[in-house]
């Protein structure tokens, strides 16, 4: 049993991606997934909802190495949008540019899948009860069993006027493909304060802020033929996460000594946190 519980309040904050063709994938996130171009530093560029200025995907060029085998890091990272005819808009757009093949509904959860042009996966996603707050107890909340959908039949829902992902749109959760699932999971859970959630495969596990209702969660899947990625790999550079406080920043340094986690580096004067953890999967913290 974990020291600590994560708040429910923490959400993810960012998505960060080691990118060969900068101009080309970043064209993609604008042209086909519709996010916005917030910045650009040199060779980061910063993409999310102009609106609210909210980053949701930061991409930087390197000059890196591209993986000969399967390796550990980021299978998918889910956009979760606000209601089903912002789903079914991002639907037929996607569709214009690759043949969706992968949608997919769980408990409370809809969504497909697409991936970028250096491949890596971005879901589309919605929490079905997300416009019946007063029916949640429809939805079985607990229920993480995936199963596959005809993926036109999102598009049937599209919204009329789609340009851009609409205000309100972020990120909701990150599925990770990692060789030891045992210490992952433990990792997370024993220094992190992420819950797992009942699972009816062995070969995975979802872990959650709070009870996941419209809350975070990390979705880990087991391969163990999977080799580790060096740093100049290109794919996953980290994912970033808000804290709602200082007091939960707190409870995480101190939980993470007691448990004798040290492969982490913690900036006291901007309240940054970043963990290396099993399998070389980076993680960011900040407070909101």
């Amino acid at each position: 049993m974990t020291g600590i519980i994560l708040p429910e309040e923490t959400r993810v904050d960012f998505v960060a991606l080691k990118v060969a063709n900068l101009t080309l994938v970043s064209q993609w996130y604008q042209q086909v997934a519709r996010l916005d171009l917030l910045r650009q530093n040199g060779s980061t560029i910063y993409l999310g909802t102009r609106l609210n200025q909210q980053v949701l995907v930061v991409l930087h060029q390197i000059t890196g190495l591209q993986a000969q085998q399967p390796v550990t890091g980021l299978d998918h990272f889910a956009i979760l949008l606000p209601n089903p005819g912002a789903l079914g808009a991002a639907y037929r757009i996607v569709a214009k540019d690759q043949t969706v093949t992968t949608a997919f509904q769980t408990g409370y959860r809809e969504g497909f899948i697409a991936h970028d042009p250096e491949g890596n996966g971005v879901a589309f996603t919605i929490d079905r009860a997300i416009e019946q707050y007063q029916e949640e107890r429809q939805y079985n909340w607990e229920d993480e069993t995936l199963q596959s959908i005809d993926p036109a039949t999102i598009g049937e829902h599209a919204a009329r006027k789609y340009d851009r992902l609409p205000s309100g749109t972020t990120i909701g959760y990150v599925q990770f493909r990692v060789s030891d699932l045992p210490a992952t999971s433990h990792y997370l859970e024993q220094g992190l304060g992420f819950r797992e959630k009942t699972s009816h495969d062995p070969n995975e596990v979802f872990l959650a802020a709070g009870d996941y209702r419209h809350h975070i969660g990390i979705n880990l899947r087991l391969d163990a033929k999977l080799a580790l990625p060096t740093p100049d790999m290109y794919g996953l550079d980290y994912v970033s996460f808000i804290l709602p406080d200082q007091h939960a920043m707190e409870n995480i340094l101190m939980n993470l000594d007691a448990a004798g986690l040290t492969d982490y580096d913690y900036n006291k004067d901007n309240q940054f946190l970043m963990i290396a953890g099993p399998n070389r999967l980076t993680l960011w913290f900040r407070v909101a």
